[in-house]
């Protein structure tokens, strides 16, 4: 079930909110979390219910070290320690089997890819993983959120409100990785449960938006997209205008499929009365590397900063600071190592495949390349001169074509594709060439798509004024002031919603699977 089908849009969700918000009224807030969970369930189970009896399994396994490291104040340290290396064993253990044990007995024994082991990837298994291992970690530091969310109910409520939140269908598949921190005291507050129009009129629109960004947008791109890379797995190369058409598609192609999800995860959230962490900030308009990652895929990137960057960074400062170490190894063990490793993991977190290592040692080295540079004096006399809104244009056209090309690789099947389609890009095509005519409809529709990144308000921006979703970090408004327009729920904007739904439902029966589902 795809937030896209009309199953789930005209059956399953409504009788979902109407289950929740018709219990809520008569049986009170903590009912109506058992609503949640059991739509959860059903939302998931559906896509196998092996995959749906291992979450459910690994479910209960962190709720009983989760309870045991928040209620129980009998045990030492050291018992805490040894609970938390246990579940957070399980939580790695399990994703490191079904992703990537095949690769690994690869790796060992050099058995052809016939040989390896042939084991399907539950879906979302790197999500709600990632979901679990912050929440053990924050039991662990009994986060004051953690406790009174778990450690203040009975057994039985507890972990209905630990599967609630583990469980939380418009974040369980593709995300955003939600803490409990932005969790439960939404839940614990007074207005859980409550049905509220501004919500309804807010979770619609992002409802639809998302629809329209998935559903019109980034699957009518993967029409340039997916012949050519299938070409190319197949031994074809491609000429020049081809090439190029697949390498300018996909990138906007991504980026509307994976942020059209994360805009239905927060209006369907938000239809529930619940905001969820915003996981997109009009990435594609970065002036940089780390303007890039402070604006794509949030979510992921500050749980892997939290769990690699910062602690290898303290651990390569202390090491500096006793070996006295001169500014190049200092400035290696703080900070060059530990993001080398930050990046290399953002890599394999997607797979274990050769482009993805290639694609996080690029963005690793280009990070640090960019946070020294930006730390000269001549970058600092570079910004006296430069007024900032020059600088931020200046930078989003340097940065548009090196992340267009290692998104590329990104959606390459190996470093061969790769390498055959840089060859299409410099006119290296030859008579194996495959046969694609890309009209000129076709490279206006991409145009159009570039259109809406740089110049409208993303989803969150254009509904600023009623929070939409939770803010990880504040980032600066990259859209131009003369199309920096604001979304109110009146008639034009009402008209306007229903003009991109039933351009969605005109497409509907074309809507393919999100492309992160593979991941």
């Amino acid at each position: 079930m795809l937030f896209v089908e009309p199953f789930f849009l005209l059956i399953f969700l409504p009788l979902a909110l109407v289950a929740f918000y018709g219990t809520a009224r008569v049986f009170g807030p903590e009912t109506a979390l058992a609503i949640l969970f059991t739509a959860s369930c059903v939302f998931y189970a559906q896509w196998g219910l092996g995959y749906f009896a291992l979450m459910m399994f690994g479910t209960i396994v962190n709720f009983a070290i989760t309870s045991a490291l928040v209620a129980n104040k009998n045990i030492s340290d050291a018992q805490r320690g040894w609970l938390l290396a246990v579940g957070q064993l399980y939580n790695f253990g399990t994703l490191v089997y079904f992703k990537y044990l095949p690769y690994l007995v690869f790796l060992a024994t050099g058995a052809s890819g016939a040989a390896m082991p042939n084991i399907a990837i539950p879906i979302g298994i790197s999500f709600y993983t990632f979901q679990q291992a912050v929440l053990l970690s924050d039991a662990y530091a009994r986060n004051g959120s953690v406790v009174r969310y778990l450690g203040c109910a009975s057994p039985g409520r507890a972990l209905l409100r630990y599967g609630a939140f583990h469980c939380f269908f418009p974040q369980l598949v593709i995300g955003p990785i939600t803490y409990m921190s932005e969790f439960a005291p939404q839940i614990l507050s007074k207005s859980f449960g409550k049905l509220k129009l501004s919500n309804f009129e807010v979770g619609a629109t992002l409802l639809v938006i998302g629809l329209f960004k998935k559903v019109v947008i980034a699957d009518n791109l993967g029409r340039m997209v997916d012949p050519a890379f299938a070409a190319m797995q197949g031994g074809s190369t491609l000429i020049a205008p081809q090439a190029w058409a697949a390498a300018l598609a996909y990138y906007p192609q991504l980026y509307f499929d994976f942020s059209g999800y994360a805009d239905m995860a927060l209006g369907i959230g938000r239809l529930f009365g619940l905001r969820l962490p915003i996981n997109f900030d009009s990435p594609l308009r970065a002036s940089g590397i780390v303007d890039f990652y402070r604006r794509w895929h949030i979510t992921l990137t500050r749980v892997i900063a939290r769990f690699l960057f910062t602690p290898l960074s303290l651990w390569g400062t202390r090491i500096a600071v006793r070996r006295a170490a001169t500014d190049g190894p200092r400035k290696f063990l703080s900070s060059w190592l530990p993001l080398w490793i930050n990046f290399e993991a953002i890599a394999l977190w997607h797979g274990a495949m050769p482009t993805f290592l290639l694609f996080g040692l690029i963005h690793g080295t280009w990070f640090i390349v960019e946070t020294e540079v930006k730390a000269t004096r001549g970058w600092r006399n570079y910004k006296k001169f430069m007024p900032e809104p020059r600088r931020r244009v200046l930078g989003q056209i340097l940065t548009f074509l090196p992340l267009m090309l290692t998104f590329a690789l990104f959606r390459s099947g190996s470093l061969s594709e790769y390498s055959q389609l840089i060859h299409g890009m410099l006119g290296d095509g030859n008579d194996n060439a495959f046969r694609m005519r890309v009209d000129t409809a076709a490279w206006l529709f991409v145009a159009a798509a570039y259109g809406v990144i740089w110049f409208l308000p993303n989803s969150v921006e254009l509904l600023r004024h009623y929070r939409p979703g939770i803010r990880a970090w504040l980032t600066a408004s990259a859209t131009p002031a003369f199309t920096r327009f604001a979304w109110r729920p009146n008639l034009l904007w009402g008209i306007t919603v229903v003009i991109f739904g039933a351009t969605y439902l005109f497409y509907a029966n074309r809507g393919s699977p999100f492309i992160y589902m593979g991941y």
